[in-house]
């Protein structure tokens, strides 16, 4: 078993899209209706915060890892994919930015079920934002350097947040700690 303290910095901004009942529905209006319009304050139902402040969950790491495992080939075929999956365990269950509020307000324009678009507005975080979390791997077949390979391509190439495929929410790794 191995425990790591891991220290990232967002060098893209980063976007939340926590999407509630209320956000949900919005996407499924059949076809023929109206939507809601949104208002300015639409943006609140998207965001991560409780009474600590804003946070991003661990889960949004924790599926960054996963697919920058896909990247990195094991010998003699396959990737540590599953290796990720089934022995990687993270912590805290959530990260606290140390902001009450976002940066700023980024507007979207999502699909609906019948095919419009409708204006989504995403609470965004400047890139900058440094963060911490602890890992334990639960399997010694993982040595740092391949670790360390692993957070690389998870933060340059996959990030966390919305709009990932459009290249927000890109992070580069600051320190790998083993405890």
């Amino acid at each position: 078993m191995q425990k790591y303290t891991i220290k990232i910095k967002l060098i893209r901004d980063y976007l939340q899209a926590r999407f509630n009942e209320e956000a949900q529905k919005s996407l499924k209006v059949k076809a023929g209706t109206k939507a809601r319009v949104n208002d300015d304050d639409s943006w609140q139902g998207l965001i991560y915060k409780d009474q600590k402040g804003v946070y991003i969950p661990i889960n949004h790491i924790r599926e960054s890892l996963v697919n920058g495992a896909k990247s990195v080939k094991k010998k003699p075929y396959g990737s540590f994919k599953e290796i990720v999956q089934s022995y990687f365990l993270l912590e805290p269950e959530k990260i606290y930015t140390g902001k009450k509020k976002p940066d700023y307000i980024k507007e979207s324009y999502p699909s609906r079920v019948d095919g419009m678009r409708i204006a989504l507005k995403h609470p965004a975080f400047k890139a900058g934002l440094e963060l911490s979390f602890d890992l334990v791997i639960t399997n010694d077949e993982i040595d740092q350097k391949t670790l360390e390979l692993i957070l690389e391509k998870a933060g340059l190439e996959k990030g966390i947040g919305a709009w990932r495929a459009g290249g927000y929410g890109r992070y580069e790794v600051k320190k790998v700690v083993k405890k």
